[in-house]
């Protein structure tokens, strides 16, 4: 009896152990070697304006003296500059990013605060041995002016470089009084619609009398066309001869403004986008039908040509208590979807033949854990020398004990430079643990194995 009472006696010890230990939350030690790919959290950030663009991005800091509030401090600043980064690649041609990365890093680092709206902290944790703090952020970055700097102030956008120029047009004279708005609040919410979408994705849309307003500091180019009209602005993409274009009837030389207008075309646009709306049927109290034909033209060479064209119809049921705005929206909506299914895949595939610089070069960092001095001597050497149009070696840190990072800048998919390190890591007889890649991740960090005896 004695020995069964002991035997209970145990039992019930190590359930109560058990339990007590499954109540409390075990912090990762130091050891587990968190990296930044542990971090993660929901972002709770809006894009709730079309200037607005919300970025998640993953950074970390060096943890100074065992002070947590500024190494979160540091790491904030990192992943506020890598934020807005991001911004300026969505903007800029590849070949204009790639040949002016440091000088973008070292204006926009001056006030990088300027260019965030809000931010906020998913998830943070020290990671890589407790030496570092790391952060799962997210920024609204203002679209805008980032534009603004990129444009005024270090003058890396031209108007002209690959810009779009959506056109809304209605030949037949739609007569509108029946639906309870006018053509003018279509055609606005159209062009709201195209520009904010396009640009968004990284091309320039803007306005045709934008357009024209941007090339107006040529003193002589603004002589010639200060004036010009939507019609002539599509008769000289048309192609039509002068005479037919309904040109001659508003200036007195129409052939030369013709001729001429082929190189205003190259100064404002590389495509152009005309909607012409065929019809608008019904009202706004009961159902209504959108009818239009979109057809984008490349004018960056010679006359250019179509490369796509689709007729879009799309309808909505309204009722009594309908207002017309919401009904000028849905309308506009359910085009666009339309349009988005075959037509802007083509226009975004058309723009980027326009830009010949390659892919955009983006900023890794190579962290490395428990290499020997020499083996990373070697690996330096060896980046240094495969320098090319998609890969540069920019620098390395060394001052954290075991562990180095080395700073590259790579074109391409991230498992692709993963596998290029661990290449030359297999050719020199190194062992290490494969890196973790993921899409958010700029960090890839290796770690060295034992050498097998």
């Amino acid at each position: 009896m004695l020995k069964n009472n002991l035997i209970i006696s145990t039992i019930l010890s190590l359930i109560l152990l058990l339990s007590g230990c499954a109540a409390k939350e075990v912090a990762p030690k130091p050891e587990n070697f968190l990296t930044l790919a542990d971090l993660t959290g929901r972002v709770t950030l809006k894009e709730d304006s079309p200037g607005a663009r919300v970025i998640r991005i993953k950074a970390k800091a060096f943890i100074k003296r065992n002070d947590i509030r500024a190494a979160k401090a540091k790491a904030m600043e990192t992943a506020s500059a890598q934020a807005v980064d991001a911004m300026v690649r969505e903007l800029l041609p590849d070949e204009d990013y790639n040949n002016n990365f440091a000088d973008i890093e070292e204006y926009l680092s001056k006030n990088i605060q300027k260019y965030i709206v809000s931010s906020e902290v998913n998830d943070e944790k020290k990671i890589f041995g407790g030496k570092y703090y790391g952060l799962d952020t997210a920024h609204k970055v203002n679209r805008q002016k980032v534009l603004v700097a990129l444009q005024k102030d270090l003058k890396l956008i031209n108007n002209s470089a690959s810009t779009l120029v959506p056109v809304i047009t209605a030949k037949k004279n739609i007569d509108l009084s029946k639906s309870g708005f006018t053509f003018s609040d279509l055609e606005e919410a159209l062009m709201n619609q195209i520009q904010t979408d396009l640009n968004q994705r990284g091309l320039r849309a803007m306005d045709f009398r934008n357009a024209v307003t941007s090339v107006q500091t040529d003193e002589k180019v603004k002589k010639q066309f200060a004036k010009i009209s939507k019609e002539q602005f599509m008769a000289i993409v048309s192609g039509s001869a002068a005479d037919k274009a309904l040109l001659n009837t508003q200036l007195q030389n129409a052939e030369e403004f013709y001729t001429t207008g082929l190189s205003l075309l190259k100064l404002m646009a590389k495509v152009v986008v005309e909607v012409n709306i065929f019809a608008v049927s019904g009202n706004i109290k009961g159902d209504m039908a959108l009818s239009m034909n979109v057809t984008a033209k490349n004018v960056s060479t010679g006359r250019g040509g179509a490369f796509a064209n689709s007729v879009i119809n799309v309808a909505r049921r309204g009722g009594p208590s309908v207002i017309p705005s919401a009904m000028i929206t849905g309308l506009v909506k359910d085009a666009y979807g339309a349009m988005e299914e075959e037509f802007i895949p083509q226009i975004l595939k058309e723009m980027s033949t326009i830009s010949i610089g390659g892919k955009r070069l983006i900023a890794y960092e190579l962290v490395l854990k428990d290499f020997s001095s020499a083996e990373v001597r070697k690996l330096r050497t060896k980046l240094k020398q495969s320098g090319s149009d998609d890969f540069r070696y920019i620098s390395y840190d060394n001052s954290v004990p075991t562990i180095v990072t080395i700073i590259v800048r790579h074109a391409g998919n991230v498992e692709d430079l993963g596998d290029k390190i661990m290449e030359i890591f297999d050719s020199s007889g190194i062992n290490a643990k494969e890196p973790i890649v993921a899409p958010d991740l700029t960090d890839l960090v290796f770690v060295r194995l034992p050498d097998e005896e």
